[in-house]
């Protein structure tokens, strides 16, 4: 899995908690093969797995997690475009990935 990957997974409109808990998954074992993404897939893993974790044992409206999803899908396409433009920009758009998530990885 890398960024490109990610984001055709992301094209789907529904997705279930198995899926996502599955997604997150694959992105943290591509992480740990991968070089230049490696910290861009482990935060997207983070950000999937966080919101399995947050909504656990509740019942869920199939909005909700569509919303996720697609929110996932804009933060995927905006890493992966920095990645393809420069290092500089991929750094940039990753820094602020990391920094949007800080708030809601705190238990």
């Amino acid at each position: 899995m890398n960024l490109q990957l990610a984001s055709v997974w992301l094209e789907r409109q529904h997705a279930g908690f198995s899926d996502l808990h599955h997604f997150a998954t694959q992105l943290r074992d591509a992480a740990a093969a991968s070089g230049r993404e490696s910290a861009a897939l482990l935060l997207l893993a983070e950000r999937a797995a966080a919101f399995c974790e947050r909504h656990e044992g509740a019942a869920v409206s199939t909005s909700v997690v569509d919303e996720f999803i697609a929110e996932l899908r804009k933060d995927t396409l905006t890493l992966k475009h920095a990645s393809e433009a420069s290092d500089t920009a991929f750094l940039e758009a990753l820094n602020a990935f990391a920094t949007g998530l800080a708030p809601t990885m705190v238990v």
